[in-house]
């Protein structure tokens, strides 16, 4: 069954600021308590290929994605492996003034069997979901 999640928030904070937070992926764990771990398989200028690790307690699962960038602007986010039947999601950045930007977070995702939907779909359904607040938080730390 495929889910999706739409998400925005207005921030007082500029879209290459909040376009750089979310690029930086090995950043992650620092400050997204459901990512274990990141390892960048392939980095790129316009393009990176990632593997994240996300968990709860003894549940863990990975999974690889590329990053299709467009700096300042917007985050394509396509599945190479993982768990997922389906996973497609992206990140746009609009500036509303020099100082301020909307963040628009939308995921399309549908997990390969019943049992990692009845295990893993709960937890990533929630990751999905509060994935702008991560963020927002993060920047308020960040950038004051």
């Amino acid at each position: 069954m495929l889910q999706s999640v739409s998400r925005s928030a207005l921030v007082p904070y500029a879209a290459s600021a909040m376009y750089a937070l979310v690029a930086d992926v090995e950043e992650y764990p620092q400050f997204l308590p459901w990512c274990r771990g990141v390892r960048v398989v392939q980095p790129g200028e316009k393009s990176v290929e990632a593997r994240l690790e996300i968990g709860r307690g003894p549940l863990r699962k990975a999974f690889t994605t590329r990053n299709v960038m467009t700096r300042d602007a917007r985050i394509d986010i396509e599945l190479v492996d993982g768990p997922f039947r389906h996973l497609q999601g992206r990140w746009q950045f609009i500036s509303v003034d020099g100082s301020a930007c909307r963040i628009v977070f939308d995921l399309e995702f549908e997990l390969a069997n019943p049992l990692l939907r009845r295990t893993l779909g709960p937890l990533f359904s929630e990751i999905a979901d509060t994935m702008v607040d991560a963020f927002c938080r993060r920047a308020r730390h960040l950038y004051g």
